[in-house]
């Protein structure tokens, strides 16, 4: 009876130590798997890895071509932008060339009312006079149409017309002048200043006129007739002197 309770408890121990065994064995290939799968991982870890560094080269290389994307993206803004501002410009250049185009009508429209006239004078002693030469009227304080430039002492018809002119010289006392009223080199009227040189030395004044039809663009101006001036010295007094004209028509 003890003899089969010690066998049944030896019995039990080996199915205890059996059993022990293979758990242990399981164990043993439980962790072997573990071990396997945990060489899988770190496999699997080193291949992400991989990938990551390979994607962030692509990463970087396509952050390059971003970059040089962004700057042909805003060379072309950029070319826009120039054009849209030459658009700009050339449409306030066809505004102001606009502006100015109404502006010249509008003068034109007012010339054609207002009409044509001017007057202008010696600023100054003129001297030493040559043959023929055309005499300056330096000042202009009137000219509604700019026709008379008075540093050449020429006047340009702006429209056709019949036209008035007038012009009186004064000399110095002791001078003697002969002057001429000229429409494109042809004598239209004649004048002539004589100064005094008895005892009171009196300045000499000579006036003379005409009328005359134009052509627009026909020059008119004064000038010395012939060698009839004096050779040297102050010859026309400033103040008194002076050409004027205007249309009739």
């Amino acid at each position: 009876m003890n003899m089969s309770k010690l066998q049944v408890h030896r019995r039990i121990t080996l199915i205890l130590l059996f059993g022990v065994g293979l758990h242990a064995v399981s164990l043993v290939d439980e962790t072997n798997v573990l071990r396997e799968e945990l060489r899988d991982i770190r496999d699997s870890v080193k291949d992400l890895v991989h990938r990551i560094d390979e994607l962030e080269k692509v990463n970087k290389i396509l952050q390059k071509c971003d970059c040089r994307g962004d700057h042909i993206g805003k060379t072309k803004n950029l070319h826009q932008s120039n054009n849209t501002k030459r658009e700009s410009d050339s449409h306030r250049l066809h505004s102001v060339k606009e502006c100015k185009t109404v502006i010249s009508n509008q003068i034109k429209r007012r010339s054609v009312s207002v009409k044509v006239a001017f007057r202008a004078y010696v600023t100054g002693p003129i001297s030493n006079l040559g043959d023929n030469q055309i005499i300056p009227f330096s000042s202009v304080p009137f000219d509604t149409h700019s026709a008379f430039h008075g540093d050449s002492g020429v006047f340009t018809a702006p429209k056709s017309g019949l036209y008035a002119f007038f012009c009186t010289i004064l000399v110095y006392y002791e001078q003697r002048l002969e002057f001429e009223i000229v429409r494109d080199g042809n004598i239209l009227a004649y004048g002539g200043s004589y100064g005094n040189q008895a005892e009171h030395k009196d300045y000499g004044s000579g006036t003379t006129s005409t009328i005359v039809q134009l052509n627009a663009g026909e020059k008119v101006y004064v000038r010395v007739h012939g060698n009839i001036h004096p050779s040297s010295g102050q010859i026309i007094f400033q103040g008194f002197s002076y050409f004027m004209g205007f249309i009739l028509d």
